[in-house]
């Protein structure tokens, strides 16, 4: 194998893998169901520690035993360093690494600022995974 063809495709796999990692993550399927409400649903059941009623809503393929395990310890997170929730500011949906995410903006009782709740939706609506941060970290979302 000669070096200038080794060289082409070393070029030819750095450039299609650069212009992989700038293209927007895909699209997800277009919603069947009103994912505000859906995951307003959903905040309010974890925020209240009802995760049986979040176990029941689960996207297919997760593991009930270990959503309310992971619920479990981020409600107990919640309670030490937020408190109960005070006032919802904001609430949409936003695509995130091409899934929707049902963003809620709150204030709670002991954090030093809003909190952001994440919830993972399906487009049918069913819980598929949580982050929690300050509104004032909110990690990027996908470009329209």
């Amino acid at each position: 194998m000669s070096f200038r063809f080794l060289a082409v495709a070393t070029a030819l796999v750095c450039t299609t893998t650069t212009a992989i990692a700038q293209s927007p993550p895909p699209m997800p399927p277009a919603p069947t169901t009103d994912l505000v409400v859906a995951g307003r649903k959903l905040a309010t059941w974890i925020l209240a520690n009802q995760l049986d009623s979040v176990a029941m809503h689960l996207a297919p393929g997760s593991n009930a035993d270990t959503v309310r395990m992971e619920l479990t310890r981020l409600v107990g997170e919640i309670a030490i360093h937020g408190g109960n929730e005070l006032k919802v500011t904001d609430e949409k949906v936003v695509r995130r690494n091409g899934r929707y995410q049902y963003w809620r903006t709150a204030d709670f009782e002991t954090a030093p600022s809003a909190v952001l709740l994440r919830i993972v939706l399906t487009p049918d609506g069913k819980y598929g995974g949580i982050g929690l941060g300050l509104a004032e970290n909110a990690p990027p979302v996908d470009p329209e």
